[in-house]
C-alpha cells in the first residue's frame, strides 16, 4: 500500500483519536474521524472504506514504518492503544518508514498555509524532527514553486472557512482597474489556485441574475463574515466540475466549451504531448515534419490566448476562425514593438 498524503492524513487521524483517552473509539467513529479529516484537508466527499481502514491499521501495527503500534480492541468494540503513552510521534523509524515519510512530508508540507491543519502540521513537525536527527540532515529533496511574499496568503484559511461552512462574508476588494477599494456582499463558494495566484469564486449579492464573480486573494484588503445576507447557492455552479473545461479562472456560466485545433512544431510537439495543455487534448494529425496537429475542447479565455502565445512561434492557431484571428493581431502587436528602435530613456548598464 503506497504511503501517500491521503494515508498519512489518515494514520495521523487514528493516532491523534487514539491519544485521547477520554473517550472510547469503535471502528465507526475512526472511520468516521478519517472521512472528515480527508474532507477538510483534501475536499474529499467519499467516505473512508473500512478495507482502507483496516489497511491503515495494519501498516501501523506491522514494522513496516517502525511504529509496531500496540493497537487492542477492547470487549470486542473499542479501539485504543495498550500503552497509554503510546504515539506514532514518538518513535523512532527503520530506513524504510524515513524514505517513505521523507516522501510524503515532502508533499504534505506545501498544505501548511492552511490554519486548519495547525493540529496535523505539529504532527508533521515531529515526524520531520525524528527524521532529521535519525539521518543526520535536514536537506530537502524536493523544491515546489511558491508565490514568496503573496499578499493574498493571509486571507487562505478565512475564505476557506467560509466556503466550507457555507457563510456570507465582507470583503474589502479593490481590482487593478479600481481607483480605490470597495465593499462587497459575497457567497463563496470555492478557492481556486493558478500559477501560485489563489483566486474566491463567488457570487456578489448585488447581481440581479446568477452568475460568478472571480476575486484574486492579493487584492482583497480584508474579510470578515457577513450575518445580514443568508448564505445562497449560484444554479449552474458546480464548485466539482465548473472548471473541467477550462483552463484558468475565468468562465462564466454561460460559457461553453469550444473545439480549438492548434498546430505545434516538431521542436516543441515533444513537450506539449508530454504535459498536455488540457485533459481534453488530442493529438488529430502527425506530420513527416515531426509537427503535430492537436485538439482542445475547452473555454476560450485570456488564459488559453496566453498559454498559447508563451510558445511564440511554436504554435499557431488553425480554428475557430474568430480565435486565430484574436492570436494573430496579437502576434502582430508584438512584433510591431521589435520593427523599431527601443524608446528614448533605454541605457545599457552592462
Amino acid at each position: 500500500m503506497p504511503l501517500n498524503r491521503s494515508t498519512l492524513i489518515r494514520i495521523s487521524t487514528i493516532d491523534r483519536c487514539l491519544q485521547n483517552r477520554f473517550r472510547r473509539w469503535t471502528i465507526n467513529d475512526l472511520i468516521d474521524a478519517c472521512t472528515d479529516a480527508l474532507a477538510e484537508f483534501e475536499g474529499r466527499s467519499n467516505p473512508v472504506s473500512r478495507r482502507t481502514f483496516q489497511n491503515d491499521l495494519v501498516l501501523m501495527r506491522s514494522d513496516r514504518l517502525g511504529y509496531n503500534a500496540p493497537i487492542v480492541v477492547r470487549d470486542n468494540k473499542y479501539y485504543e492503544y495498550e500503552d497509554p503513552d503510546f504515539s506514532i510521534t514518538h518513535l523512532p523509524l527503520n530506513d524504510e518508514g524515513l524514505d517513505a515519510l521523507n516522501s510524503a512530508l515532502d508533499i504534505l508540507r506545501q498544505l501548511q498555509g492552511f490554519p486548519q491543519l495547525a493540529s496535523s502540521i505539529e504532527t508533521i513537525s515531529k515526524l520531520n524532527e525524528q527524521i532529521s536527527r535519525h539521518t543526520g540532515s535536514a536537506i530537502p529533496a524536493m523544491d515546489m514553486e511558491h508565490g514568496h511574499g503573496y499578499q493574498g496568503a493571509r486571507f487562505i484559511g478565512t475564505v476557506y472557512d467560509a466556503v466550507r461552512k457555507r457563510q456570507s462574508i465582507y470583503i474589502e476588494y479593490q481590482s487593478f482597474k479600481a481607483q480605490k477599494p470597495e465593499v462587497l456582499s459575497v457567497y463563496p463558494y470555492l478557492l481556486k489556485e493558478y500559477r501560485n495566484r489563489w483566486f474566491l469564486i463567488g457570487q456578489k449579492f448585488s447581481n440581479k441574475v446568477p452568475q460568478v464573480n472571480i476575486f484574486a486573494l492579493d487584492r482583497i484588503h480584508s474579510v470578515e463574515l457577513d450575518k445580514d445576507h443568508p448564505f445562497k447557492k449560484c444554479a449552474g455552479f458546480d464548485p466539482e466540475h465548473f472548471f473541467d473545461d477550462t483552463i484558468g479562472v475565468t468562465k462564466q456560466i454561460n460559457d461553453r466549451a469550444r473545439r480549438v485545433v492548434i498546430k505545434i512544431d516538431r521542436q516543441q510537439a515533444p513537450y506539449v504531448e508530454s504535459k498536455p495543455f488540457h485533459k481534453s487534448q488530442k493529438v488529430e494529425q502527425r506530420f513527416r515534419n515531426g509537427s503535430i496537429q492537436l485538439s482542445l475542447k475547452v473555454v476560450i479565455n485570456n488564459e488559453l490566448e496566453r498559454l498559447i502565445l508563451g510558445y511564440g512561434g511554436h504554435a499557431e492557431v488553425i480554428a475557430p476562425p474568430e480565435f486565430r484571428e484574436k492570436i494573430a493581431e496579437s502576434v502582430f502587436k508584438a512584433a510591431a514593438h521589435y520593427r523599431q528602435a527601443p524608446k528614448d530613456g533605454y541605457e545599457d548598464i552592462r
